[in-house]
C-alpha cells in the first residue's frame, strides 16, 4: 500500500483532552498533503516524535516534544512495526528542504531507517515554500 506522510508541527491547536491528530496540528503542510492524499486516494500518516506514525483520525493529547537526534533510532525501531501494522509497502514522505529545516532531520532519520528496516519504498519529496 503506498502512503503519504509528513512529520508533525510544533503548532498544536491546545484544546484539552484528546482530539483527532489531523485537528491537533496546525500547519498549513500538513493540511495540504492530507488533502492531496485524500483526493488520490491514498493513506495519509503524520510522523510525531511521540507516537510515531499517526492517522490523520487518531486522537491524541496535546503534548510538547521536539524528536532529538539521539531519540531517532528509538522511534524508528517503533515505526518499523507501525509499518508492517498498517501494510505500507511505499511510503512517500513530504519534508520541507533539511538544510532550512534542520530540527525535521531527526524525523527524516527516523523514517529512513524505519523504512530500509521494514523493507518498505521510501521516496523523499522536498517541498519548496
Amino acid at each position: 500500500m503506498n502512503s503519504f506522510c509528513t512529520y508533525c508541527s510544533a503548532t498544536k491547536r491546545d484544546e484539552p483532552g484528546e482530539i483527532p491528530a489531523i485537528h491537533r496540528y496546525q500547519s498549513a503542510r500538513i493540511d495540504n498533503i492530507y488533502s492531496a492524499a485524500c483526493l488520490l486516494g491514498v493513506e495519509f500518516y503524520i510522523l510525531s516524535g511521540e507516537f510515531g506514525l499517526i492517522p490523520p483520525e487518531r486522537t491524541i493529547p496535546w503534548y510538547d516534544h521536539l524528536l532529538k537526534p539521539e531519540e531517532a533510532s528509538v522511534l524508528a525501531d517503533r515505526i518499523v512495526g507501525q509499518i508492517r501494522q498498517h501494510g505500507i509497502t511505499t511510503l512517500i514522505y513530504f519534508t520541507q528542504p533539511l538544510a532550512q529545516e534542520p530540527h525535521a532531520l531527526p524525523y527524516h532519520d527516523a523514517i529512513a531507517v524505519a523504512c530500509s528496516r521494514a523493507t518498505a519504498a521510501f521516496c523523499v519529496i522536498e517541498m519548496r515554500v
